[in-house]
């Protein structure tokens, strides 16, 4: 039996160059390999974020790349990529990305640098095709669990925070049959209520009554 001692390098194999189907194969492979389709990547910094237009962020790429002789090499960072945010009109759910994250980036089959620069349709800037310079980043992918969070569960859906939750409107309506509150209430402004209004358990509307009642300067008692 005689042993084949050859080291092939990359794709290649001792089969790569024995038929012209063999031969074909592989260079279709090889040009396969120069598309790039999508990958995970790690938020290195964002270029924009808040209340203001979408931005972009620099991620690199989390899958090592091999050498010919299958050596690792560190993934590679891209800058000013496009990051997405759930919006339709003037209407978003502003969730910003933030450096650490992990997500996922996908590569347009055409240069879209022109789009980027422009914000509006636009010829390809360049003759590229399937690039890392032409991602898009979109979130969420292998993260830890979130401290701030919406959930939405099997028997309702919970808001959690751990700072200030504010809400801004010029009204605000709120309709179930059974609200609760723990903790302090401050109002500014006028309130008003239609229905009983109880104090542990006294009637301190409009149709309570007080006790020990007087003519003159005394006050009155606690409300009955």
């Amino acid at each position: 039996m005689t042993v084949d001692n050859q080291q092939y390098f990359g794709t290649a194999t001792r089969l790569s160059d024995k038929t012209q189907f063999e031969q074909l194969n592989f260079l279709i492979l090889q040009s396969l390999l120069k598309l790039e389709t999508s990958s995970l990547v790690r938020v290195v910094s964002v270029n924009a974020s808040g209340l203001a237009p979408v931005g972009t962020v620099n991620v690199v790429v989390l899958v090592d790349q091999l050498t010919g002789d299958n050596q690792t090499r560190p993934g590679v960072e891209i800058p000013n990529v496009p990051y997405f945010r759930l919006q339709g009109g003037a209407n978003a759910v502003i969730i910003d990305p933030k450096p650490g994250d992990m997500g996922m980036c996908c590569f347009a089959s055409r240069d879209i640098s022109s789009v980027k620069a422009s914000r509006r349709a636009a010829p390809p800037g360049s003759l590229r095709h399937h690039d890392f310079s032409d991602g898009m980043y979109v979130g969420g992918f292998l993260n830890a669990a979130p401290t701030q969070y919406i959930h939405f569960t099997d028997s309702g859906i919970v808001v959690n925070s751990p700072y200030a939750v504010t809400v801004d409107a010029p009204a605000a309506t709120v309709n179930a049959p059974d609200i609760q509150m723990n903790g302090n209430v401050q109002v500014t402004g006028n309130f008003s209520v239609n229905g009983t209004m109880t104090n542990n358990g006294t009637n301190i509307g409009s149709t309570h009554t007080h006790g020990g009642v007087q003519t003159g300067g005394g006050n009155t008692g606690a409300p009955n």
